[in-house]
């Protein structure tokens, strides 16, 4: 299993030291081979410069749209230069949950951001919460535009029916996180019944979002399990088969040509 999406060791909530290696060690012993870790403010790129210096953890980098203020093109540049290694540029996107205030900023930022990451020929990781119609719009002009080209994903979807249609139509990949395992998550579960395995992916968003059974708690790698476990169920295949399918999605959207 690949973690697709997560936040380990990085930023204030990110643990150290010993706690750190007990997190990876719980996490290497649930069967999770590697992770993706995301790092979406300037303060973390010395986190994630250290966490890519581990053998299963891959990296990306992108500003949040709750830190769209703070986007700066040069020192996004510079990033991508200082770590050529970084699998994807993400996360990005739209969430006018907290500060709808802001929207014009983040649609900007949002847009330009795609600008770059066709630029550096990466896959883009996209967050929206709040935000469909601006989400639905943007994605659509730069799929036109051919700036979808290295592909992407919405990761942590919760989204509608006609969101999830519209991201398949735009070539991109769904990712399912432990809200799937959630007793008032009905109607996105029945979403996922109708998302192509081929276009699958399986997070997360450690350390927010733990699944069933362990809501309440910070989330970790290790439990993903979980996640695969609904999905399959979902998907009425069994589990191995999940792993297997979720797996290859994920290489084959961030890690063409790239070894660790």
């Amino acid at each position: 299993m690949i973690d697709s999406h997560c936040h380990i060791g990085i930023g204030a909530e990110a643990d150290k030291g010993e706690a750190l290696e007990t997190v990876l060690k719980r996490a290497f012993s649930a069967g999770v081979e590697q992770m993706l870790t995301v790092a979406c403010s300037y303060e973390d790129t010395a986190d994630l410069k250290d966490m890519i210096k581990r053998p299963n953890i891959w990296g990306a980098f992108g500003i949040h749209p709750e830190n769209a203020a703070d986007f700066n093109e040069a020192k996004t540049l510079d990033v991508f230069r200082a770590l050529p290694q970084l699998v994807a540029y993400g996360e990005i996107g739209l969430d006018y949950y907290y500060t709808p205030e802001t929207k014009e900023t983040q649609c900007l930022v949002f847009t330009r951001q795609l600008e770059l990451a066709h630029q550096l020929n990466l896959p883009v990781i996209i967050h929206t919460r709040d935000a469909e119609e601006d989400t639905v719009r943007i994605l659509t002009n730069a799929f036109h535009q051919g700036l979808l080209k290295s592909g992407g994903v919405l990761h942590c979807f919760t989204g509608s029916a006609q969101l999830a249609e519209v991201a398949l139509n735009l070539g991109l990949y769904l990712s399912a996180s432990g809200i799937i395992t959630f007793k008032n998550a009905e109607n996105l579960r029945q979403v996922f019944q109708f998302v192509p395995l081929s276009r699958l992916l399986i997070e997360t968003d450690s350390p927010y979002l733990a699944p069933v059974p362990y809501r309440g708690k910070a989330n970790e790698p290790a439990f993903v399990v979980e996640t695969l476990k609904q999905l399959a169920y979902i998907k009425q295949i069994d589990r191995e088969e999940m792993a297997f399918v979720t797996t290859q999605n994920f290489k084959n959207l961030f890690l063409k040509g790239k070894e660790k």
